[in-house]
């Protein structure tokens, strides 16, 4: 026990001597910033994420809906009862509904009183005028889309007749939360209390029902409800299974929050390597004369483990409190400017932080530390380097902990792999570069008409090949954070902002016959709007597939099942759209012109396991056709421009099978009136109004990037630090090469200046590694992630060279400053 308290004893006075000498306050530093940065930013991506999540519930109008074509099992609703959440009932079905004596086929979808659970229900009292939220309709009263108002000739106040039953028109929709907004939901809306729906008469025997049950409250208890294998006839909908426009924005905002989560953690543990390193090195000394005055190898791995383990305490410690308190400032100003609203603060991520903190510790500050054990008692009276295996051992177990770290953060060893082994090329990659422009420096350093300071810096450089490469790789780590932190916030998200303009067609045309392209055409000409593109379209049903007779009963998946039980919708086109990638096969261009080909949507792809030569037969209202599959494509959803699951090449289609278009186009506010005069000269005309859903995105993506702009703060902070430990690390073989110069006669004027040129050029080579790497993973991240253009940047070159010559000019007179009043005697003798 009592070398226990020895060990303790010494750790404690030597961590106190390590404040006034200022190498083990870097470590806390780094380690401080690591734990800390950790802990926000984990916490704070995921309150984050889980808000950006519950947002993602207004698209489908809760945070869970179990749908079936018969009545659900009641055990459903006890489940739901029995875990406190709140719950709404929606039936939809389609019937005639008729207003005197003029009638329209309609979608009824009776809805109880808490509908929408998520969202919000927007009415107006016209169609097109300005609208307010509201519930679902009372008993007696019901409410109409623009379309069925249109069909029905309705006035204010007017009644309709839904079966047996005569309803109120309370108010026309403007928004309903959780209505698609593709082409295959088109008939007109008509919503109702579900109390009133029995009354109606049609749930009577034969009627075709989707029954629907709306479920909103904690996450873990809509989690619980969601079974592996639902029971055959249920499908359970999450909102990530919602909107696909809106899918696509929360899944690139997850994985932009995770990057940026990764990108902090490994910046805080390369800052931590680097700090632990010089402090292992600081130790060595003392080792040596600890081992001539007797000290036993245990005594000295116990002081040195206490050490850590205290010091990584205290950086634990006050690294939660930091991450808890930049967490309450950062929750306070995301809900006044995002309107957000974020689920309570966990601990666990606080406590998650504090252990990789350990872990860190343990991985990159452990190695360099005890391998001081192993120093010779001879070290008292000469240098000796740290032999080559201690070397590649710390670098073994920095990797193994590096690797687990990710694997932590991410839970995900597939994702961990990837990043790491993406790590692990960019810092190859880095050190290539490094090592060819110290390579391409190399001739300057000859020629005597260039200054003393100069010449020092170049021979320094050249000298210190290896140390050099080494230490450019670090410090360009640190730029490259500080760059790519700029890129990304001015550059990439600004593009993804800008990639949803603010003139983005927010209107759709549906059912535009051919005869009435001519007319259509004028009307827009007519009121300023200029040529609008009309996409042609045949709505048909598959029937075979390979040749094979198909219907829903031929596929097991529910949500296939569901999609097959609807008509395709399909398009022809000799261009392919900028918002289209083919993925498999070759684009058929003009070439293709009256081929039976096929492209397939991912999503078609899919529901029915298609491969490149597949047969697929469509049932056009009479007419069929066996079309060939040619190539597979991506689709981006999030454009709002008309998009099709399948395309065909022109003149593909027979001239006998039933065609209509479709048209979209940007109506700002001001002008909504004008959808009124279009419906009453086209009346057959369907208007589809989703500037609720752009609304909706840009929001979202608003959220996004404002909430990566505070995560990117903390990245930031770890560049810094790794900056910050890069230049501490070799400030004890500076400290020396200035007082052998001062003692060779060398003024403190003529040291500075070749300080500060040796700082200036190993900055521009830094500066230089992490402009070409930022610019390189920016292009990967637009091009793989955000799926917008990127081009070269040569500013970007300029501004990291200067930006790395300055900070580490900086830096490097911070560090040194106090040497260059130290007198050379007292440095030699240390």
């Amino acid at each position: 026990m009592s070398g226990e308290a020895s060990a303790l004893r010494f750790a404690l006075r030597r961590l106190r001597r390590g404040w006034r000498s200022g190498e083990l306050l870097i470590l806390l530093l780094a380690l401080l910033i690591a734990v800390s940065a950790s802990g926000t930013v984990r916490l704070f991506a995921e309150r984050v994420r889980l808000a950006l999540n519950e947002g993602s519930s207004e698209a489908l109008g809760a945070d869970l809906v179990i749908s079936s074509n018969r009545p659900l099992p009641e055990h459903l609703r006890e489940s739901a009862r029995a875990a406190q959440l709140r719950s709404a009932e929606v039936l939809q079905l389609s019937s005639v509904v008729f207003a005197a004596e003029v009638s329209s086929l309609a979608s009824i979808k009776a809805v109880s009183a808490d509908y929408p659970l998520r969202g919000t229900l927007r009415l107006a009292a016209l169609p097109y005028a300005p609208a307010q939220d509201a519930k679902g309709p009372p008993q007696g009263a019901a409410y109409v889309d623009a379309k069925l108002w249109q069909d029905l000739q309705l006035q204010a106040g007017g009644e309709v007749a839904v079966g047996e039953l005569k309803l109120r028109v309370a108010g026309v929709i403007e928004n309903e939360p959780d209505r698609g907004n593709g082409f295959s939901d088109l008939a007109p809306r008509l919503m109702m209390n579900r109390a009133d729906l029995d009354a109606s008469g049609l749930l009577g025997p034969g009627s075709r029902a989707d029954y629907r049950l709306y479920l909103a409250g904690a996450r873990e208890a809509i989690a619980r409800l969601v079974p592996a294998q639902p029971e055959h006839g249920l499908r359970y909908t999450q909102p990530q299974d919602a909107r696909r426009e809106l899918r696509g924005v929360v899944q690139r905002a997850g994985q932009l929050l995770d990057l940026a989560v990764l990108a902090a953690m490994l910046l805080a543990a390369a800052a931590v390597a680097q700090a632990a390193r010089q402090y292992g090195e600081k130790q060595r000394e003392e080792i040596a004369l600890l081992k001539c005055l007797g000290a036993s190898r245990a005594f000295i791995t116990r002081a040195l483990l206490l050490q850590l383990l205290l010091l990584g305490l205290a950086a634990g410690a006050c690294g939660a409190l930091l991450a808890a308190a930049g967490q309450s400032a950062l929750a306070a100003l995301l809900q006044s400017s995002l309107q957000l609203a974020l689920p309570p603060v966990s601990l666990q991520p606080l406590l998650g932080a504090v252990a990789l903190g350990l872990l860190m510790l343990l991985g990159f500050a452990a190695p360099p530390l005890l391998s001081a054990r192993n120093t010779p008692v001879l070290r008292v009276l000469q240098r000796a380097a740290e032999s080559p295996g201690a070397q590649r051992l710390s670098l073994l177990l920095a990797l193994a902990t590096a690797a687990l770290l990710l694997w932590l953060a991410t839970g995900d060893a597939q994702l961990a792999l990837r990043v790491a082994l993406g790590t692990a090329l960019t810092l190859g990659v880095l050190a290539l570069l490094a090592w060819l422009l110290v390579r391409a420096l190399q001739p300057l350093r000859r020629g005597g008409r260039r200054g003393f300071a100069l010449r020092f810096g170049l021979a320094n450089l050249a000298r210190r090949r290896g140390a050099t490469v080494a230490q450019a790789t670090g410090l360009g780590i640190g730029l490259l954070a500080l760059l790519l932190v700029s890129v990304v916030r001015e550059d990439l998200l600004d593009s993804w902002r800008n990639k949803l303009p603010a003139d983005a067609p927010n209107q759709f045309l549906i059912n535009i016959q051919p005869e009435q392209r001519e007319a259509l055409q004028a009307f827009f000409a007519s009121h300023g709007l200029g040529t609008v593109k009309l996409w042609p379209m045949a709505r048909g049903r598959l029937v075979a597939l390979n040749g094979k007779p198909v219907d829903v009963e031929s596929f097991d998946d529910p949500q296939t099942r569901a999609w097959i039980n609807r008509e395709f919708n399909l398009s022809w086109t000799d261009v392919i759209g900028s918002d289209n990638v083919v993925t498999q096969g070759q684009w058929w261009g003009e070439a293709g012109r009256g081929q039976a080909w096929l492209s397939a949507e991912e999503y078609a792809i899919e529901r029915l396991h298609l491969k490149l030569g597949d047969t697929l037969t469509l049932d056009f209202s009479g007419e069929t056709q066996t079309f060939t599959v040619h190539n597979f494509r991506k689709v981006d959803w999030g454009s709002f421009k008309p998009n099709f699951f399948l395309l065909a090449p022109e003149d593909a289609v027979g001239e006998a099978v039933p065609r209509q278009y479709i048209a979209s186009f940007y109506l700002p506010a001001a002008r909504r009136a004008l959808l009124r005069e279009l419906v009453a000269q086209f009346p057959n005309i369907s208007v589809l109004d989703i500037d609720a859903a752009l609304r909706q995105v840009r929001g979202l993506i608003t959220q996004v990037l404002r909430a990566l702009e505070f995560v990117l703060l903390f990245t930031l902070a770890s560049g810094l630090a790794l900056l910050l430990a890069a230049v501490e690390a070799t400030r004890g073989q500076r400290q020396r090469e200035t007082a052998l110069l001062r003692t060779l006669g060398a003024s403190r004027v003529q040291i500075l200046a070749a300080l500060m040129a040796e700082y200036a050029l190993l900055g521009l080579l830094a500066g230089a590694v992490a402009a070409i790497a930022a610019q390189s993973l920016a292009w990967l991240l637009a091009v793989q992630l955000l799926d917008i253009p990127y081009g070269p940047r040569p500013l970007l070159w300029l501004l990291g060279m200067l930006a790395g010559a300055l900070l580490v000019m900086a830096l490097g007179w911070l560090s040194l400053r106090g040497s260059l009043r130290t007198a050379p005697r007292q440095v030699l003798a240390g």
